[in-house]
């Protein structure tokens, strides 16, 4: 059975220094510590939009030259004149029609999309050649994916906190090279981290009073997956800052080589060479160093950052903060929704057998349809980021003219129909992908199992998983958003509140009404989710006339 978490392409543009990083800094905070959007306040400190590594005043354009010359030049005796107006910004790029603006997600999207696929596939093969080995070689891989994963989130989500700092200067190889540098301390950190966590997993199966041939079984598998959790939160950070530049197809590519190595090297080291858990330790460490070498490679060539040095040189704590205040958030609430997935597996394993391989059945096909979501989710940050650049230039500049309207959200309508055209690339395909399964049920759920007493309660709650997997998809754009805003503490907060209700009812609905009353609980709990991002996001760009 296929791993259920949802993949990442990390696994998720373009006005120079013009925008959020050269508006004046704040010393007001939001919820999460960062900058509310639209606000400028004149103050020492840099802002949450200024780019990691470089400070505000840094990439601050100078004095308009006619006013310095002005002031150089007037008597001393004379009392100064008053400050003349600020010109108006430039010329923009004619604002694309919507039809067009899907078009851009769209074909962003798409590498993703295969790139996300290709990973599901990958790992699918992986689980499958592991289950022909030994019972105890398999608990001690689950035991070690189990942790695993989840770890893996976390760092993808902090590595995420990259992409709206990287999508508001694509052009600027100057001030993406600390956040750069940034994003490769963060990987590092988390990277060793997360990789001691999973070092200790036959440690924690002792503990938990696993059986001896379980722990026996581990060698050194532990430690080849430790080593490939740092190399992959490096190939991590490079996938991300790749499409943050609004570099898909370069993505796509490492995942495909990603999927090809791991195809190829788990059963040639595992079947062939007879290594067992070893042989799959070895080619995911082999994997990972071989793809976090080719994004490396396609982020230095292949983009605007060619011929910067982009080496590690001395760490800027408050920059590499920067990110993981925004991209922490967001790997948490994944920590929170599979861990929460993972107990409603087992409140419905206590129903009855059909059931619990339904509800897996379920989950798999939730995993799968929501992968377009994901795709367009992260393709249209850069986007998004970019918009909320522009608009917080242009209410700094109104600020500084007429004192005009300040409120949190005035001028982000661009924000909103880059997210609105997210929207509507994703959930056509999202229902479609729903229509395909409902028509052709039998052999789609015939290729996970062949219980015809399974087979008739998935095909049963097709129509609820639909539901599922539709909240799931509109509550993932928001959530976007909030990400483009570099405002992700709501997010968190909406799935703890969301997730933490459905964890405590999970038992009781399961026990008096089955797979049935689970499955919407679940529904329940997603729109939940679809009201609070959705109402979070909108509170932070509402548009004033």
């Amino acid at each position: 059975m296929a791993d259920n978490r949802t993949p990442n392409a990390t696994d998720a543009i373009a006005v120079p220094a013009t925008g959020d990083d050269t508006a004046p800094p704040t010393n007001q905070t939001g919820e999460d510590g960062s900058e509310p959007p639209g606000e400028a306040v004149s103050g020492p400190e840099p802002s949450d939009d200024a780019t990691p590594g470089k400070s505000a005043a840094q990439v601050s354009e100078p004095p308009d030259e006619s006013t310095s010359s002005t002031s150089a030049s007037a008597p001393a005796n004379t009392a100064a004149a008053a400050p003349a107006p600020p010109s108006d910004p430039p010329d923009e790029e004619p604002r694309p029609t919507f039809p067009h603006l899907m078009g851009s997600i769209g074909g962003k999207a798409f590498p993703l999309y295969l790139s996300m696929v290709a990973t599901v596939f990958g790992t699918m093969v992986t689980a499958g050649v592991l289950g022909h080995t030994g019972t105890a070689v398999l608990a001690a891989y689950a035991m070690t994916i189990a942790l695993y994963n989840p770890v893996s989130m976390v760092i993808q989500g902090a590595l995420r906190g990259s992409m709206p700092f990287v999508a508001q200067n694509a052009e600027d190889p100057e001030v993406l090279a600390p956040t750069v540098r940034n994003s490769l301390w963060l990987a590092l950190c988390t990277g060793l981290l997360g990789g001691a966590l999973v070092a200790a997993v036959p440690l924690v199966a002792r503990l938990i009073g696993a059986p001896e041939e379980t722990v026996a079984a581990f060698g050194p598998f532990q430690y080849l997956m430790a080593f490939a959790l740092l190399a992959n939160a490096f190939q991590a950070c490079a996938t991300t800052l790749l499409i943050g530049l609004g570099r898909s197809k370069q993505a796509m590519t490492v995942g495909l080589v990603g999927t090809a190595l791991s195809v190829v090297l788990v059963p040639a080291l595992v079947v062939a060479l007879g290594l067992d858990i070893t042989g799959a330790g070895l080619a995911m460490l082999l994997t990972a160093l071989v793809v976090m070498i080719v994004a490396h490679t396609l982020l230095r060539r292949g983009t605007v950052l060619n011929g910067q040095n982009l080496g590690l040189g001395s760490p800027d704590w408050p920059g590499v903060w920067h990110i993981a205040r925004v991209g922490l958030p967001m790997g948490s609430t994944m920590l929170i929704k599979f861990g929460v997935l993972g107990l409603l597996a087992m409140a419905v394993a206590r129903v009855g057998a059909a059931e619990a391989a339904a509800h897996q059945v379920m989950v798999t096909l939730v995993t799968f349809v929501f992968l377009p979501a994901t795709a367009v989710g992260q393709a249209a940050v850069p986007f998004m980021a970019r918009a909320a650049q522009a608009a917080h230039t242009t209410q700094t500049t109104q600020t500084a003219r007429d004192q005009g309207d300040r409120s949190p959200g005035s001028g982000f309508g661009e924000v909103r129909r880059a997210m609105t055209a997210g929207l509507a690339v994703a959930l056509p395909v999202i229902a479609l992908s729903m229509l395909l399964i409902w028509v052709a049920a039998g052999p789609i759920i015939g290729v996970f199992t062949p219980d015809p007493n399974v087979s008739s309660l998935v095909t049963a709650l097709i129509p609820l998983v639909f539901v599922v997997v539709l909240a799931d998809g509109m509550q993932a754009m928001p959530g976007m958003g909030l990400l483009a805003l570099k405002r992700t503490t709501p997010t968190l907060y909406t799935f703890a509140v969301c997730f933490g209700l459905l964890a405590l009812a999970a038992f009781p609905v399961a026990a008096a009404g089955g797979l049935a009353w689970l499955w919407w609980a679940y529904a329940m709990a997603n729109l939940g989710l679809v009201v609070g991002q959705g109402g979070g996001f909108l509170r932070l760009t509402r548009t004033r006339s």
